[in-house]
Protein backbone atom coordinates (compact mmCIF):
# COMPACT_ATOMS: atom_id res chain seq x y z
CA UNK A 1 0.00 0.00 0.00
CA UNK A 2 1.61 2.93 -1.16
CA UNK A 3 1.13 6.75 0.72
CA UNK A 4 1.88 9.54 0.10
CA UNK A 5 2.65 12.35 3.05
CA UNK A 6 1.90 15.73 1.62
CA UNK A 7 4.31 18.30 3.29
CA UNK A 8 3.46 22.26 2.17
CA UNK A 9 4.57 25.73 3.31
CA UNK A 10 3.44 25.95 6.99
CA UNK A 11 2.04 22.24 7.56
CA UNK A 12 1.82 20.85 11.06
CA UNK A 13 4.54 17.08 9.69
CA UNK A 14 4.23 15.85 13.56
CA UNK A 15 0.85 13.99 12.18
CA UNK A 16 2.78 12.47 9.70
CA UNK A 17 5.68 11.62 11.54
CA UNK A 18 3.48 9.66 13.74
CA UNK A 19 1.51 8.00 11.10
CA UNK A 20 4.74 6.79 9.16
CA UNK A 21 5.95 5.43 12.94
CA UNK A 22 2.58 3.07 13.19
CA UNK A 23 2.98 2.08 9.59
CA UNK A 24 6.25 1.10 10.71
CA UNK A 25 5.19 -0.82 13.18
CA UNK A 26 2.21 -2.31 11.57
CA UNK A 27 5.02 -3.73 9.12
CA UNK A 28 7.72 -5.19 11.44
CA UNK A 29 4.11 -6.36 13.06
CA UNK A 30 3.17 -8.76 9.73
CA UNK A 31 6.80 -9.50 9.20
CA UNK A 32 6.42 -7.67 5.71
CA UNK A 33 6.39 -4.71 4.01
CA UNK A 34 2.55 -4.10 3.78
CA UNK A 35 2.71 -0.45 4.44
CA UNK A 36 5.46 2.06 1.94
CA UNK A 37 5.24 5.88 2.65
CA UNK A 38 6.79 8.89 0.45
CA UNK A 39 7.36 12.42 1.63
CA UNK A 40 5.54 14.44 -0.95
CA UNK A 41 5.68 17.80 -1.56
CA UNK A 42 3.82 20.09 -4.75
CA UNK A 43 6.97 21.31 -6.31
CA UNK A 44 8.93 18.38 -4.94
CA UNK A 45 10.98 21.29 -3.36
CA UNK A 46 12.39 20.96 0.36
CA UNK A 47 9.56 22.12 2.59
CA UNK A 48 9.56 24.58 5.28
CA UNK A 49 7.14 23.31 8.15
CA UNK A 50 5.50 25.33 10.97
CA UNK A 51 7.46 24.29 13.44
CA UNK A 52 11.06 25.33 11.69
CA UNK A 53 12.52 22.50 9.65
CA UNK A 54 12.74 22.25 6.02
CA UNK A 55 12.52 18.67 5.13
CA UNK A 56 13.22 17.26 1.59
CA UNK A 57 10.22 15.97 -0.51
CA UNK A 58 9.75 14.43 -3.69
CA UNK A 59 7.74 15.69 -6.56
CA UNK A 60 3.72 14.87 -5.65
CA UNK A 61 3.07 14.56 -9.47
CA UNK A 62 5.46 11.88 -9.85
CA UNK A 63 4.61 9.49 -7.12
CA UNK A 64 2.39 6.31 -7.78
CA UNK A 65 0.18 6.25 -4.65
CA UNK A 66 -2.22 4.55 -3.50
CA UNK A 67 -3.50 7.11 -0.74
CA UNK A 68 -2.61 10.54 0.27
CA UNK A 69 -2.18 11.81 3.76
CA UNK A 70 -3.04 15.74 4.05
CA UNK A 71 -1.92 17.39 7.62
CA UNK A 72 -3.08 20.85 8.62
CA UNK A 73 -1.47 23.99 9.63
CA UNK A 74 -1.74 26.91 12.12
CA UNK A 75 -4.16 28.79 11.27
CA UNK A 76 -7.18 30.76 12.60
CA UNK A 77 -10.76 30.88 10.76
CA UNK A 78 -9.93 34.14 9.37
CA UNK A 79 -7.02 33.03 7.10
CA UNK A 80 -9.00 29.85 5.63
CA UNK A 81 -8.15 29.81 2.78
CA UNK A 82 -4.82 30.93 2.95
CA UNK A 83 -2.52 32.21 0.53
CA UNK A 84 -0.96 29.71 -1.35
CA UNK A 85 -4.05 27.26 -0.96
CA UNK A 86 -5.51 27.82 -4.34
CA UNK A 87 -2.10 26.00 -5.77
CA UNK A 88 -2.58 23.67 -3.33
CA UNK A 89 -5.97 22.58 -4.21
CA UNK A 90 -5.05 22.56 -8.02
CA UNK A 91 -2.39 20.10 -7.29
CA UNK A 92 -4.36 17.51 -5.40
CA UNK A 93 -7.38 18.08 -7.60
CA UNK A 94 -5.01 16.61 -10.68
CA UNK A 95 -4.48 13.44 -8.76
CA UNK A 96 -5.74 10.38 -10.30
CA UNK A 97 -9.30 9.61 -9.06
CA UNK A 98 -8.07 6.62 -7.65
CA UNK A 99 -6.11 8.05 -4.97
CA UNK A 100 -7.98 7.93 -1.87
CA UNK A 101 -7.79 11.28 -0.14
CA UNK A 102 -6.90 11.14 3.73
CA UNK A 103 -7.01 14.83 5.78
CA UNK A 104 -7.59 16.13 9.02
CA UNK A 105 -7.73 19.47 10.51
CA UNK A 106 -7.45 22.68 7.94
CA UNK A 107 -5.86 19.90 5.48
CA UNK A 108 -9.78 18.95 5.07
CA UNK A 109 -10.33 22.17 3.66
CA UNK A 110 -7.96 21.92 1.30
CA UNK A 111 -9.52 18.42 -0.66
CA UNK A 112 -12.87 20.18 -0.01
CA UNK A 113 -11.12 23.47 -2.56
CA UNK A 114 -9.97 20.58 -4.68
CA UNK A 115 -13.82 19.46 -5.03
CA UNK A 116 -12.60 16.26 -4.23
CA UNK A 117 -15.32 16.43 -1.06
CA UNK A 118 -18.64 17.94 -3.06
CA UNK A 119 -21.53 15.58 -2.35
CA UNK A 120 -19.61 13.73 -0.05
CA UNK A 121 -19.67 13.33 3.66
CA UNK A 122 -16.77 15.34 5.43
CA UNK A 123 -15.77 16.86 8.93
CA UNK A 124 -13.44 19.03 10.33
CA UNK A 125 -12.19 20.84 13.10
CA UNK A 126 -15.42 22.29 14.86
CA UNK A 127 -14.49 25.84 14.63
CA UNK A 128 -14.05 25.83 11.16
CA UNK A 129 -18.24 25.28 11.07
CA UNK A 130 -18.93 28.73 9.53
CA UNK A 131 -16.09 29.04 7.31
CA UNK A 132 -16.41 25.46 5.46
CA UNK A 133 -20.09 26.22 5.11
CA UNK A 134 -19.91 29.21 3.71
CA UNK A 135 -16.99 28.55 1.02
CA UNK A 136 -17.51 24.45 0.48
CA UNK A 137 -21.19 24.34 0.78
CA UNK A 138 -21.50 21.82 -1.60
CA UNK A 139 -19.85 19.14 0.53
CA UNK A 140 -22.11 17.22 3.29
CA UNK A 141 -20.47 18.53 6.46
CA UNK A 142 -20.76 16.27 9.55
CA UNK A 143 -18.63 18.43 12.28
CA UNK A 144 -20.24 16.26 15.03
CA UNK A 145 -18.23 13.62 14.11
CA UNK A 146 -14.36 13.07 14.99
CA UNK A 147 -13.46 10.91 11.85
CA UNK A 148 -15.46 9.92 8.20
CA UNK A 149 -14.21 7.54 6.01
CA UNK A 150 -15.44 6.60 2.91
CA UNK A 151 -14.09 4.58 0.06
CA UNK A 152 -12.24 7.56 -1.68
CA UNK A 153 -11.98 9.94 0.81
CA UNK A 154 -11.45 10.12 4.67
CA UNK A 155 -11.30 13.06 6.90
CA UNK A 156 -11.07 14.22 10.60
CA UNK A 157 -10.70 16.44 13.05
CA UNK A 158 -7.86 18.25 15.22
CA UNK A 159 -4.01 17.96 15.05
CA UNK A 160 -3.90 14.46 16.28
CA UNK A 161 -6.33 13.57 13.09
CA UNK A 162 -3.87 11.71 11.84
CA UNK A 163 -4.82 9.15 14.67
CA UNK A 164 -7.91 7.55 13.20
CA UNK A 165 -7.11 7.92 10.02
CA UNK A 166 -3.97 5.61 9.95
CA UNK A 167 -5.03 3.66 12.40
CA UNK A 168 -8.24 2.64 10.04
CA UNK A 169 -5.15 1.82 7.11
CA UNK A 170 -3.40 -0.57 9.40
CA UNK A 171 -7.36 -2.13 10.26
CA UNK A 172 -8.27 -2.50 6.60
CA UNK A 173 -5.15 -3.32 5.53
CA UNK A 174 -3.30 -5.90 7.95
CA UNK A 175 -6.21 -6.64 9.74
CA UNK A 176 -8.23 -6.31 13.18
CA UNK A 177 -5.65 -8.09 15.61
CA UNK A 178 -2.48 -6.29 14.10
CA UNK A 179 -4.58 -2.84 14.81
CA UNK A 180 -5.41 -4.00 18.36
CA UNK A 181 -1.76 -4.70 18.82
CA UNK A 182 -0.50 -1.41 17.72
CA UNK A 183 -3.23 0.35 19.25
CA UNK A 184 -2.20 -1.39 22.89
CA UNK A 185 1.54 -0.77 22.23
CA UNK A 186 1.58 2.56 20.91
CA UNK A 187 -1.77 4.37 21.17
CA UNK A 188 -3.03 4.11 24.73
CA UNK A 189 -0.66 5.28 28.06
CA UNK A 190 -1.42 2.57 29.75
CA UNK A 191 -2.38 -1.47 29.20
CA UNK A 192 -6.18 -1.79 29.76
CA UNK A 193 -7.65 -3.75 32.96
CA UNK A 194 -8.43 -7.09 30.72
CA UNK A 195 -5.85 -8.90 32.73
CA UNK A 196 -5.08 -12.05 30.14
CA UNK A 197 -2.34 -14.19 29.78
CA UNK A 198 -2.17 -12.64 26.25
CA UNK A 199 -0.98 -9.32 27.61
CA UNK A 200 2.51 -10.01 28.17
CA UNK A 201 2.65 -10.78 23.76
CA UNK A 202 2.41 -6.89 23.20
CA UNK A 203 5.94 -6.34 25.49
CA UNK A 204 7.35 -9.97 23.96
CA UNK A 205 6.68 -8.45 20.07
CA UNK A 206 9.23 -5.68 21.56
CA UNK A 207 12.25 -7.10 23.00
CA UNK A 208 14.14 -8.97 20.17
CA UNK A 209 13.67 -10.07 15.94
CA UNK A 210 13.65 -13.56 17.17
CA UNK A 211 10.45 -13.48 19.00
CA UNK A 212 8.99 -12.11 16.27
CA UNK A 213 10.39 -14.46 13.93
CA UNK A 214 9.02 -17.13 16.03
CA UNK A 215 5.27 -15.11 16.23
CA UNK A 216 4.80 -14.79 12.60
CA UNK A 217 5.88 -18.64 12.34
CA UNK A 218 3.75 -20.06 14.52
CA UNK A 219 0.79 -18.06 13.22
CA UNK A 220 0.91 -18.91 9.97
CA UNK A 221 1.26 -22.70 10.62
CA UNK A 222 -1.39 -24.68 12.21
CA UNK A 223 -1.77 -25.97 15.67
CA UNK A 224 -0.99 -29.46 14.41
CA UNK A 225 1.93 -28.66 12.91
CA UNK A 226 3.40 -26.84 16.14
CA UNK A 227 6.94 -28.44 17.54
CA UNK A 228 9.84 -27.37 19.14
CA UNK A 229 12.23 -29.03 16.28
CA UNK A 230 9.60 -27.60 13.16
CA UNK A 231 10.28 -23.92 14.89
CA UNK A 232 14.24 -24.36 15.45
CA UNK A 233 14.32 -25.83 11.82
CA UNK A 234 12.32 -22.66 10.46
CA UNK A 235 14.55 -20.27 12.68
CA UNK A 236 17.93 -21.91 11.65
CA UNK A 237 18.62 -22.93 15.07
CA UNK A 238 18.97 -25.85 17.13
CA UNK A 239 16.55 -27.15 19.50
CA UNK A 240 18.60 -26.20 22.45
CA UNK A 241 19.68 -23.37 21.24
CA UNK A 242 16.24 -21.96 20.65
CA UNK A 243 15.40 -23.21 24.05
CA UNK A 244 17.80 -21.72 25.89
CA UNK A 245 17.57 -17.92 24.05
CA UNK A 246 13.86 -17.89 24.34
CA UNK A 247 14.14 -18.76 27.80
CA UNK A 248 16.48 -16.17 28.69
CA UNK A 249 14.95 -13.45 26.87
CA UNK A 250 11.15 -13.86 28.37
CA UNK A 251 11.69 -16.64 31.14
CA UNK A 252 9.60 -18.47 29.74
CA UNK A 253 9.67 -22.03 27.80
CA UNK A 254 9.48 -22.33 24.28
CA UNK A 255 6.40 -24.72 24.64
CA UNK A 256 4.74 -22.65 26.65
CA UNK A 257 5.75 -19.75 24.22
CA UNK A 258 4.31 -21.02 20.89
CA UNK A 259 0.96 -22.14 23.08
CA UNK A 260 0.29 -18.50 24.51
CA UNK A 261 1.29 -17.20 20.67
CA UNK A 262 -1.68 -19.74 18.90
CA UNK A 263 -4.43 -19.22 21.37
CA UNK A 264 -3.60 -15.44 21.29
CA UNK A 265 -4.91 -15.84 17.77
CA UNK A 266 -7.74 -18.14 19.21
CA UNK A 267 -8.12 -14.73 21.40
CA UNK A 268 -8.22 -12.59 18.50
CA UNK A 269 -11.26 -14.53 16.52
CA UNK A 270 -13.24 -14.75 19.59
CA UNK A 271 -13.19 -11.11 20.41
CA UNK A 272 -13.10 -9.94 16.79
CA UNK A 273 -15.72 -12.30 14.97
CA UNK A 274 -18.94 -14.15 15.62
CA UNK A 275 -17.41 -17.34 14.36
CA UNK A 276 -18.35 -21.16 16.41
CA UNK A 277 -15.06 -22.19 18.02
CA UNK A 278 -15.50 -25.47 15.55
CA UNK A 279 -14.69 -22.62 12.95
CA UNK A 280 -11.86 -21.35 14.29
CA UNK A 281 -10.39 -24.76 15.26
CA UNK A 282 -10.85 -25.32 11.73
CA UNK A 283 -8.94 -22.13 10.32
CA UNK A 284 -6.23 -22.50 12.86
CA UNK A 285 -4.89 -26.27 12.21
CA UNK A 286 -6.23 -27.47 15.44
CA UNK A 287 -7.12 -31.61 15.52
CA UNK A 288 -10.91 -30.70 16.62
CA UNK A 289 -12.94 -28.23 18.86
CA UNK A 290 -12.09 -30.48 22.19
CA UNK A 291 -8.26 -29.90 21.76
CA UNK A 292 -9.00 -26.26 21.33
CA UNK A 293 -11.42 -25.91 24.32
CA UNK A 294 -9.72 -27.68 26.71
CA UNK A 295 -5.85 -26.07 25.72
CA UNK A 296 -8.01 -22.72 26.09
CA UNK A 297 -9.33 -23.23 29.07
CA UNK A 298 -5.99 -24.20 30.85
CA UNK A 299 -4.17 -21.26 29.63
CA UNK A 300 -6.88 -18.80 30.63
CA UNK A 301 -8.86 -20.29 33.07
CA UNK A 302 -11.82 -20.03 31.17
CA UNK A 303 -13.57 -21.47 28.13
CA UNK A 304 -13.61 -19.75 24.75
CA UNK A 305 -17.34 -19.34 25.31
CA UNK A 306 -16.94 -17.24 29.19
CA UNK A 307 -13.92 -15.52 27.55
CA UNK A 308 -16.21 -14.09 24.68
CA UNK A 309 -18.53 -12.84 27.07
CA UNK A 310 -16.20 -11.13 29.57
CA UNK A 311 -13.79 -9.65 27.11
CA UNK A 312 -15.46 -9.34 23.52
Amino acid sequence: MNLGLLLYPGCLPTGLFAASDLLLAANLRLGRELFRFQWLSPDGRPVACANGPALPAEPLGDARLDALLIPGAWRDADHVPAPGDDALAAALASLDHDVRLLSYCTGVCLVAAAGKLDDHPATTTWWLASVAGKHWPKVHWKLTETAVHGPRHATASGVNGHLPLTMRLIEEYGGTAVAEDIHAAMVLPRPGRHHTPFQTLTALLQQSPLIRRLVHWVEATPATDLTLPRAAAHLHLTERTLARRLKTETGDSAAHLIRLIKFNQVSDRLLTSTDPVGRISDLLGFADDTTLRRGFKRLTGLTPAAYRRRYG
